[in-house]
């Protein structure tokens, strides 16, 4: 009986062992699929103006799965012509979510249904009027013609707002819009006597010695936020952890690219045909000038309004309300 006994207890300790390994065989499988198994990345089409030397931060982000880890599909739509035309493509649902300049402040004074949710790591006004060289100031330009992009883009803005500080009327210069053109090109091409640009054309230009700076755009403005990362509020309404998301990751690529320098010049080589010394002297420069909480300057983004109505821009009854306008809970979720 007691033997008997013992090998009861012992097929029921036996039983009990076996019955523990399945369960841990079961959870294990659990778990490893858990783990392997991911939900379905959420698409965000990112409008972005022309290609240059910025866009490699985000797309060495997408390269090296920063943005895949934080759940997110970096779809970058270009427009070349500038904010106008990229306001356009939001008007006609072709984005999500963008990153360039002031248009986004005249979209919203126009209803378009988009909020600010943060700005990108330089937010400053990067415009900067360059002449030939047998043009030595902004008054020289009277009956000229001058290249500043397309029509209520950000640097056409900034050549406005500097013929305004420099006592010119834009009625005496000739504006000839030149939306996605080569400052560099244009410039050279002796067809124009100035050009409203921005860096590394600005580089490229004094390089070859066609050109000189006449005046910074900056230098007019005071406090003053020109850039914005902003989302549409059918994105934001559908998808509001994915804003956070993308914010989490544009920030990991931001720090990967400051920390990979090397691999950021090689990138930037490969989409702007320049010397290399001047893709460096940008990255450096820029890098510099990061700010990566990504907050935005609400007082600068109020005086932007207050600039844009002067500049007739933004119709003088829009109301800048800083709650309707600006939207910084995802920025808060980020951490920073």
């Amino acid at each position: 009986m007691l033997m008997k006994k013992n090998l009861l207890n012992g097929t029921a300790f036996f039983l009990v062992i076996a019955l523990f390994v399945l369960t841990i065989t079961g959870c294990g499988g659990n778990a490893k699929q858990a783990v392997s198994g991911s939900k379905e990345p959420v698409k965000i089409r990112l409008a972005n103006l022309a290609v240059g030397l910025s866009s490699a931060y985000l797309d060495l982000g997408v390269e090296k799965g920063i943005f895949k880890k934080y759940g997110i599909d970096l779809q970058i739509v270009n427009f070349p012509k500038g904010g106008a035309e990229a306001t356009a493509g939001v008007a006609s649902g072709q984005v999500d979510m963008g990153n360039y300049g002031t248009p986004i402040l005249t979209g919203i004074s126009k209803g378009l249904p988009i909020k600010i949710v943060a700005s990108p790591p330089v937010k400053g006004n990067p415009f900067v009027l360059v002449g030939t060289n047998d043009t030595k100031t902004v008054a020289d330009l009277k009956g000229k013609s001058v290249a500043t992009g397309a029509l209520g883009g950000g640097n056409h803005q900034s050549f406005l707002k500097v013929l305004e500080g420099s006592g010119v009327k834009d009625s005496e210069v000739k504006v000839v819009a030149t939306g996605g053109t080569d400052a560099f090109m244009i410039l050279k091409s002796g067809k124009v006597a100035a050009v409203m640009t921005n860096e590394p054309s600005v580089s490229q230009i004094e390089a070859d010695g066609s050109g000189h700076v006449l005046a910074k755009a900056e230098d007019f403005y005071g406090k003053y936020q020109h850039s914005f990362i902003f989302a549409t509020d059918d994105f934001i309404q559908n998808h509001p952890e994915s804003i956070t998301d993308f914010l989490k990751a544009s920030r990991e690529s931001y720090e990967y690219c400051k920390n990979n320098f090397e691999e950021l010049v090689a990138k930037g080589k490969t989409l702007v045909g320049l010397d290399e010394s001047i893709v460096r002297e940008y990255y450096k420069n820029d890098i510099a000038k990061w700010d990566l909480s990504f907050q935005v300057d609400a007082e600068g983004t109020e005086n932007a309004v207050k600039i844009l109505k002067g500049l007739k821009e933004i119709d003088e009854s829009a109301v800048f309300d800083k709650d309707k306008w600006i939207n910084l809970n995802f920025l808060n979720d980020t951490g920073k």
